[in-house]
Protein backbone atom coordinates (compact mmCIF):
# COMPACT_ATOMS: atom_id res chain seq x y z
CA UNK A 1 0.00 0.00 0.00
CA UNK A 2 1.50 3.47 -1.06
CA UNK A 3 1.74 6.05 1.97
CA UNK A 4 -0.30 9.57 1.48
CA UNK A 5 1.31 12.66 2.07
CA UNK A 6 -1.28 13.37 5.05
CA UNK A 7 -0.31 9.67 6.83
CA UNK A 8 3.16 10.34 6.76
CA UNK A 9 3.04 13.62 8.50
CA UNK A 10 0.59 12.38 11.14
CA UNK A 11 3.16 9.66 11.78
CA UNK A 12 5.99 12.93 11.67
CA UNK A 13 4.52 15.09 14.01
CA UNK A 14 4.31 11.60 16.45
CA UNK A 15 7.84 10.73 16.41
CA UNK A 16 8.80 14.46 16.74
CA UNK A 17 6.22 14.94 19.89
CA UNK A 18 8.74 11.90 21.10
CA UNK A 19 11.73 13.64 20.63
CA UNK A 20 12.50 11.80 17.47
CA UNK A 21 14.15 13.64 14.64
CA UNK A 22 12.03 13.03 11.53
CA UNK A 23 10.89 13.85 8.26
CA UNK A 24 8.44 13.57 5.35
CA UNK A 25 9.91 12.96 1.75
CA UNK A 26 8.76 12.40 -0.96
CA UNK A 27 10.65 11.04 -3.68
CA UNK A 28 9.04 9.77 -7.01
CA UNK A 29 5.21 10.77 -7.75
CA UNK A 30 3.19 9.15 -4.38
CA UNK A 31 6.18 7.77 -3.44
CA UNK A 32 5.86 9.22 0.44
CA UNK A 33 8.12 7.81 3.40
CA UNK A 34 9.37 8.67 6.73
CA UNK A 35 12.74 9.02 7.48
CA UNK A 36 14.65 9.30 10.95
CA UNK A 37 16.95 11.44 10.99
CA UNK A 38 19.86 11.55 13.06
CA UNK A 39 20.37 8.26 14.47
CA UNK A 40 23.61 7.47 15.76
CA UNK A 41 25.23 4.09 15.05
CA UNK A 42 28.48 3.61 17.79
CA UNK A 43 30.39 1.43 15.66
CA UNK A 44 30.43 4.04 12.87
CA UNK A 45 30.73 6.77 15.23
CA UNK A 46 28.36 8.90 12.93
CA UNK A 47 24.90 9.73 12.67
CA UNK A 48 22.82 8.35 9.70
CA UNK A 49 19.31 8.64 8.19
CA UNK A 50 16.90 6.28 6.97
CA UNK A 51 13.52 5.48 6.06
CA UNK A 52 10.82 3.25 7.99
CA UNK A 53 8.67 0.78 7.04
CA UNK A 54 5.28 1.31 5.70
CA UNK A 55 3.80 -0.50 8.68
CA UNK A 56 5.42 1.66 11.04
CA UNK A 57 4.05 4.84 9.67
CA UNK A 58 0.93 3.38 9.75
CA UNK A 59 1.30 3.38 13.07
CA UNK A 60 2.74 6.03 14.45
CA UNK A 61 -0.04 8.12 11.94
CA UNK A 62 -2.42 6.47 14.64
CA UNK A 63 -0.81 7.82 17.96
CA UNK A 64 -1.33 11.08 19.15
CA UNK A 65 0.66 13.19 20.71
CA UNK A 66 -1.57 12.85 23.82
CA UNK A 67 0.06 9.57 24.48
Amino acid sequence: MKMTQEQCERAVKALQSKGFQASHVQGAFMDHGVWLDNVWNDTLGETNSFRIHDEEIEWWGAKTTDE
